[in-house]
């Protein structure tokens, strides 16, 4: 016969107690608190969208990233993944919504004409890029949703748009401080740092750190000349608590990709380390890598980081992935 591992007995108020619950019978579920500041990553390809079943773990969806804390909501790219984003924003009320671009190559502003807010009154977007682009920010965005091309154009959107050129550093939006810096990829493209809730957040979606080296990570000393033209970017993101960053090529792909503005694997694991991150979410995959290409680079990227020392949490971003900080 089963015999309970533990037995009801009489408290010292002579009420019946079951240890398999709490005082009182209490029954303990707790549920997610989604009021505390988050992230949310809603595209973490690189190029070019890519749905289909060899993709379905990770999410075909280009770059863009949200970073909310209570009403305050900053979006990070506007690659094809703003449209879900976009989608989840009109469940609430017209807000104000800081879209700030890394740099307008397609995969990262491609998006933008399925954004639902910007065709709803209520809404004020404000669009902040960097300078040095070849065009004015509003001219690449109009040039985007020009009717040779798309069936709307910008002057047909409904919400306020207003476009910035970022000069301020860092930028506030209520309690979410957003530091921007420059990455190594080809034409004006930032990187940021984002500062919430005591968190300090690296988002560096494209950045050929070590450009042209294929040597082992280990082989490069501090001090290193090698390191010279990337100094100021690791001192950008040393300690942050999550780097969100690429590793977008296999160490054996890398040598025919020098100066495209992508990290090799090994690379990137350098970098990690040089800045100290505390734990790393890879993001950016390269289109041509399905999921199971990415759960070899995973083991990959541990095995690398073991090897130099630097053995931190690692994940694969996903299209959808939520972070509570």
């Amino acid at each position: 016969p089963y015999t309970p591992l533990f037995r009801s007995g009489a408290s010292s108020g002579g009420v019946e107690s079951d240890p398999a619950t709490g005082p009182g019978g209490e029954v303990y579920i707790p549920t997610v608190d989604m009021s505390r500041p988050m992230l949310r990553l809603w595209g973490t390809r690189g190029s070019i969208p890519v749905p289909g079943r060899a993709t379905a773990r990770h999410g075909g969806n280009t770059a863009c990233m949200e970073v909310r804390a209570g009403d305050q909501v900053v979006v990070f790219d506007a690659g094809t993944g703003i449209r879900d984003l976009g989608a989840e924003l009109l469940k609430d009320k017209p807000r104000t919504v800081p879209i700030l671009i890394g740099h307008t190559h397609w995969d990262h502003i491609q998006g933008f004409p399925f954004f639902a807010p910007a065709y709803m009154r209520g809404y004020e977007l404000d669009i902040y890029g960097g300078s040095g682009f070849r065009k004015d920010l509003r001219s690449i965005f109009q040039g985007q949703l020009d009717r040779d091309y798309f069936p709307v154009e910008i002057g047909d959107m409904a919400a306020t748009m207003r476009f910035h050129h970022l000069r301020e550093n860092p930028v506030q939006f209520g309690p979410i401080a957003v530091h921007w810096g420059f990455a190594n990829h080809p034409g004006a493209t930032l990187c940021f740092r984002i500062e919430v809730a005591g968190r300090r957040i690296g988002y560096l979606t494209d950045n050929e750190f070590l450009q042209g080296y294929l040597g082992r990570p280990d082989g490069v000393e501090p001090g290193s000349p090698l390191l010279t033209p990337h100094l100021e970017q690791i001192e950008f993101f040393r300690g942050v608590d999550l780097l969100i960053a690429e590793a977008q090529y296999f160490n054996e792909e890398y040598p025919k990709k020098i100066g495209w503005g992508h990290t090799s694997v090994s690379n990137a694991c350098l970098l990690a380390k040089l800045v100290g991150a505390k734990r790393w979410i890879v993001t950016h995959h390269d289109p041509l890598q399905d999921d199971e290409s990415l759960h070899r680079k995973h083991l990959l990227i541990n095995q690398v980081l073991r090897e130099i020392g630097h053995p931190i949490p690692v994940e694969m971003a996903y299209d959808g992935m939520t972070e509570l900080l």
